[in-house]
């Protein structure tokens, strides 16, 4: 084995940071048999890593220029074979930031069976060394044997050492759907092989062009299974809601904020680069599928009482509004439109950045509120602002931000999206159907933020506001100070980059004229896009208002008196009985939304004896998953009557299975005759 670095200075480092995140997995396996910490071997190496990461990938943007290394030369064959470019970097930063927080969120952290990190020391540090693969392997074998570590480091740390039942089914389905996507990837790869003669990514955009057209759409819907599986985008996204509570909290941010976006990678690597501009309906599908996905995603979000499924749900619609970035720039660039395309491909990249951001802390703070009060029930917290202040501030900016607020970093990547999306609308180089639909996009999207911010106003105010549902809640403290500290730098984080959202966009729009333009992103990175100059002009706006309104909150604190009474409720004692309950806050949109959402509900009330007064009154309500009733239960009860039917054929006689050989042989020399 042998170790070469092929171009640029910076491929030694990057795979050597890679190679530290092996060795710490090796490392953190072996722990147990000695007195070495595996949890604080995993995690110091993850955290030093990622800060790596961050650096490597911020210089692959500055310099515009491409990195490729190889590593495990034998006979003259390369093992692993990457390239990092600036796309590549835009996503290890991103890695680099939410790997960090996770990584210094863990070190206090432990989840609400007892089993933090310790259960699966070994796989962290794999799972963030696979993602760094994922985003810089080029050729198949490197990206599928990145791709796989991925997708079985993360179920085990779903999975973990001692699982529930839960827990288990939902790492199973994991696991299934995941493999599916990736035997989709690899019948497109292998067509794309058997076209260039290669396995390197560089062969395949070249044998692309030569394809018939029947067989580019199909290596496009291949590959568009393959990513959006993993992206989680409806209706493949069955998976996602079951996976990210039931993991760890420092793994479920890890999984929403990056995992996920490594769909989106492949969808704009090969969609755009690769396979090269396709035909209109390539954009359209993604388009369509990123607008289910958000308005879907938050909808059934807003009805959802686990706060990490609440989160979970919110990833589906956040994935939803990047698709649509994406769809319009497959749009734009089939058209020749190349600066709408950039505008549309800049909002996505922007947003995607922006998601790992918010929804990190998100997850984090919610992984602070289960350690602290034993429970992801919305209707058994509430009240926790005062007894945990810091995580209460951070799931706040964070609520604000993916809700679309501004100064907040979400406020500028949507309105970033609705610029391309009315810009598709009034483009006269598209045609009619294209610009028809990105203006059904615009309302679809429109109401996504509209239902956004009534979720997480419901989120925020169940959780944190009113007084405590049970007693956990009353008695809750904030968690440690690692854990504080993960969740705050994060929370500054996405004000920083709403803040600085001109600058910030600029760079990204270099890089996406670079794959939509043929603009070198060197050159580009830091001209701005157009549509992105009322961004630049709102960064100094946006820190003025918030130095003002920091002035005028500690003037008016210092100044005035307090005078504490408890809230008036027509004499009565307040109670927790007296607040809404997230059933009740959701219950309007919920009937109006009744033949998207088929809600069923079971109403039951004991009386006092002998009297028409209510004594106790029991509801329960769900919401139904059309997609599972109608799709994945009846695929299900397929699969199950298929395995029956092939165990009876597998009787395991010895004379049964000659018989099947002989059949088989028969049938064979009948078909060559």
């Amino acid at each position: 084995m042998s170790f070469a670095a092929v171009m640029g200075g910076a491929g030694v480092p990057l795979l050597a940071t890679i190679g530290a995140l092996l060795a710490g997995s090796a490392l953190a396996a072996l722990a147990p048999r000695s007195r070495l910490n595996p949890r604080a071997l995993s995690i110091s190496l993850a955290g030093m890593a990622c800060v790596a990461l961050v650096v490597l990938g911020a210089s692959l943007i500055a310099s515009g220029s491409p990195v490729v290394a190889s590593l495990g030369g034998v006979l003259g064959f390369a093992l692993i074979h990457v390239r990092y470019d600036p796309l590549g970097g835009l996503f290890l930063v991103a890695l680099g930031v939410a790997g960090l927080a996770s990584s210094v969120f863990a070190v206090g952290y432990t989840s609400h069976d007892g089993a933090g990190v310790d259960r699966t020391a070994a796989a962290y540090p794999v799972f963030l060394a696979s993602l760094a693969l994922v985003f810089g392997a080029d050729d198949a074998f490197a990206f599928l044997l990145a791709w796989e570590l991925m997708a079985l480091s993360s179920a085990l740390l779903v999975i973990g050492r001692r699982p529930s039942a839960e827990v288990a089914r939902a790492g199973y389905l994991y696991l299934v759907l995941t493999h599916l996507a990736t035997a989709a990837l690899i019948v497109a790869f292998a067509i794309l092989a058997s076209a260039a003669g290669s396995t390197s990514f560089g062969a395949f955009g070249r044998a692309a062009a030569s394809l018939s057209p029947a067989g580019r759409d199909s290596v496009f819907v291949l590959l568009l299974v393959g990513f959006a599986t993993k992206a989680g985008a409806i209706p493949l996204h069955v998976w996602l809601p079951r996976a990210h509570p039931v993991a760890p909290s420092h793994v479920s941010a890890l999984m929403s904020g990056v995992m996920i976006k490594a769909g989106i990678y492949g969808i704009v690597r090969f969609g755009l680069e690769i396979l090269g501009p396709g035909p209109e309906w390539w954009g359209l599908l993604v388009l369509g599928i990123g607008a289910a996905s958000a308005v879907l995603g938050v909808l059934y979000a807003l009805m959802e009482h686990d706060l990490k499924r609440l989160l979970a749900f919110h990833s589906i619609e956040n994935i939803g509004i990047i698709l649509i970035g994406v769809g319009i720039a497959l749009l734009a660039s089939a058209d020749g439109v190349t600066a709408l395309a950039a505008l549309a491909l800049t909002a996505a990249l922007f947003h995607t950045l922006n998601h790992a951001l918010f929804k990190s802390v998100l997850f984090l703070a919610a992984g602070s509120i289960q350690s602290a009060v034993g429970s992801r029930d919305l209707n058994a917290l509430g009240g926790l602002a005062r007894a945990m202040p810091v995580t209460a501030l951070a799931f706040g900016i964070g609520a604000a931000a993916i809700s679309g607020l501004p100064p907040l970093n979400g406020f500028a990547s949507e309105w970033l999206t609705f610029q391309g999306l009315i810009g598709a609308g009034g483009e006269a180089g598209l045609s009619l159907v294209a610009r028809s639909a990105a203006l059904l996009a615009v309302a679809g999207l429109g109401l996504t933020a509209a239902l956004a911010v009534a979720c997480f106003v419901k989120a925020t105010g169940m959780v944190f506001l009113g007084l405590p549902r049970s007693l956990r809640a009353a008695e809750a403290r904030e968690t440690a100070t690692s854990m504080g500290v993960a969740m705050v730098g994060l929370a500054a984080a996405c004000i920083g980059v709403g803040v600085a959202a001109g600058p910030v966009s600029g760079v990204i729009g270099g890089i996406s004229r670079g794959m939509v333009g043929g603009t070198s992103p060197r050159a580009a990175v830091f001209e701005p896009v157009a549509g992105l100059d009322a961004l630049y002009a709102a960064g100094p706006l946006a820190v003025v208002v918030l130095a003002v309104a920091g002035v005028v909150w500690i003037v008016g604190v210092r100044r005035r008196t307090v005078r504490r009474a408890p809230t008036w409720t027509c004499g009565n004692v307040p109670e927790a009985a007296f607040e809404y309950t997230a059933t009740s806050y959701a219950k309007l949109i919920r009937l109006y939304y009744g033949p998207v959402l088929r809600p069923e509900r079971e109403v039951s009330v004991e009386l006092h004896p002998g009297t028409p007064f209510p004594r106790t009154v029991h509801y329960r309500g769900e919401v139904s998953h059309v997609i599972d009733e109608r799709l994945y239960r009846p695929l299900h009860r397929s699969s199950v009557a298929a395995a029956q039917l092939v165990r009876r054929i597998q009787s395991g006689s010895l004379q049964a299975y000659l018989a099947y050989t002989v059949v088989a042989l028969v049938v064979l020399l009948l078909v060559a005759r």
